[in-house]
């Protein structure tokens, strides 16, 4: 009966009344589809923004306790070696260089090393100057094949 009705009416209504309601019929699902996917692309783009903010908030503490970490080592260090010669060998056995050598040129306190990595070298040097009698005067670097050759001057 309702069908009847609906195809009596479909039948009366013009070409143009026609392909409006087509339009429109085909269009409000389209309409629908579209905007359930921008507010999908709106709540993944939400997520990102809290996933950075929630990373950068790690790397922030976690790069706050290695440094209170690098930082009470060194106090403990410092703590027992008085001697700076002593200290300087301690913290180098933390780390992983080669050919490690303590020394005095010219009436001036050195290390040399050999080291893969920048990142041990500079740790290495991060810690050393975290002692209240350590400044490092001078550093020469010579990059090799793999290793790198590393001299450092440190000041009296």
């Amino acid at each position: 009966m309702i069908q009847s009705k609906l195809l009596e009416s479909w039948g009366s209504l013009q070409a143009n009344e026609k392909r409006m309601i087509q339009i429109i019929l085909l269009a409000v699902p389209l309409i629908i589809i579209s905007i359930y996917f921008v507010n999908i692309t709106n709540k993944i783009s939400a997520k990102k923004l809290n996933l950075a903010v929630a990373q950068n908030n790690f790397d922030y503490v976690y790069n706050k306790a290695l440094n209170f970490q690098q930082h009470s080592l060194a106090q403990k260090a410092l703590s027992e070696y008085s001697e700076k010669s002593d200290f300087i060998i301690s913290v180098s056995k933390r780390y992983s260089l080669i050919n490690f050598q303590l020394g005095e040129e010219a009436g001036v306190m050195f290390v040399a090393f050999q080291a893969e990595s920048a990142l041990n070298y500079a740790q290495f040097f991060e810690s050393l100057v975290s002692h209240p009698e350590i400044e490092i005067v001078s550093l020469s670097i010579t990059p090799g094949q793999t290793l790198n050759q590393v001299k450092a001057f440190i000041s009296d």
